[in-house]
């Protein structure tokens, strides 16, 4: 990782690599379950790359945004990750989730910006680029700032109704609770700024108890269970074993050969049963 500074932000802020390129594609994927939704925009913002892309026009009155094109289903679990493009501006950009009864296009200032005010039934979540995360008239400091070259990822879980948020793949604690059984879209959104953004990533996993030990398991019994049972490769190999997983200290993940075989061996008696992909072997 390394940091650009941004005299607009506090600071330094970290980017996701070093590429020079100027359509760098690192961190990025080819794997989608919704894009913008170019019915779901303010006046002002333009969708491209197969509404991928979203570019915020400046107005001075106003606030731009956009809402992912589906639902975030109830009992999964969501990722997804926004690249910031290009230099920010104005004042900031905000990402998070909210519901979609509202006119887009009558949205004021702070009213978007993480707020509820005036007895408006609708609500949103939402991590700003100035390291803050606001909701229903609280604003609260959460995370780094980021900028041009941030990859901010945005991890919903509706089974448990908790919002976290990572920056450059590292996770940023819960930011919001409380949210199971609401709603909820994704959304991305910026005022007076010529901001430019893209979706590089997005997906989601039933709830189950198999993901859940995703959460608990070490990297070498993620790979034994991968070799083994080939059919389970989709969970074990995803993106959601990267941002379920605890945070191990690296006596746990560098483990010597006899530990391993001892991991493998214990696995095979016991786990495999928790994670429901195969029956627990008879003791002798």
């Amino acid at each position: 990782m390394s940091f650009k500074h941004d005299s607009t932000q506090s600071g330094q802020y970290e980017i996701f690599c070093n590429c020079k390129l100027q359509d760098c594609r690192c961190g990025e994927s080819n794997v989608f379950e919704w894009t913008w939704d170019k019915e779901q925009t303010t006046d002002g913002v333009v969708l491209s790359e197969q509404n991928l892309e979203v570019q915020f026009h400046y107005n001075h009155f106003s606030i731009q945004a956009v809402w992912g094109n589906k639902l975030l289903e109830k009992e999964k679990h969501h990722y997804w990750e926004v690249k910031i493009l290009n230099h920010i501006p104005g004042t900031n950009i905000v990402i998070g989730v909210g519901t979609n009864n509202m006119d887009l296009n009558d949205i004021k200032d702070d009213l978007f910006l993480g707020f509820n005010y005036f007895g408006f039934n609708y609500r949103t979540y939402v991590f700003s680029s100035r390291g803050y995360i606001q909701h229903n008239e609280d604003k609260c400091s959460y995370g780094p700032c980021f900028g041009q070259g941030s990859l901010v990822g945005i991890y919903l879980n509706t089974w448990r109704g908790t919002l976290e948020f990572f920056l450059n793949r590292k996770p940023l604690g819960i930011a919001f609770n409380e949210l199971r059984g609401i709603m909820l879209y994704p959304l991305v959104g910026s005022r007076n700024s010529e901001s430019k953004i893209k979706l590089t990533h997005s997906c989601s996993v039933p709830a189950s108890l198999q993901v859940e030990c995703l959460a608990v398991l070490k990297s070498s019994q993620r790979e034994y269970l991968s070799t083994m049972l080939p059919g389970l490769q989709h969970l074990s190999k995803s993106i959601f074993a990267e941002i379920l997983k605890k945070n191990l200290s690296d006596n746990d993940e560098k483990k010597d050969d006899l530990d391993y075989l001892t991991d493998c061996m214990i696995f095979d008696e016991f786990d495999f049963a928790l994670v429901g992909c195969g029956r627990k072997k008879k003791k002798k």
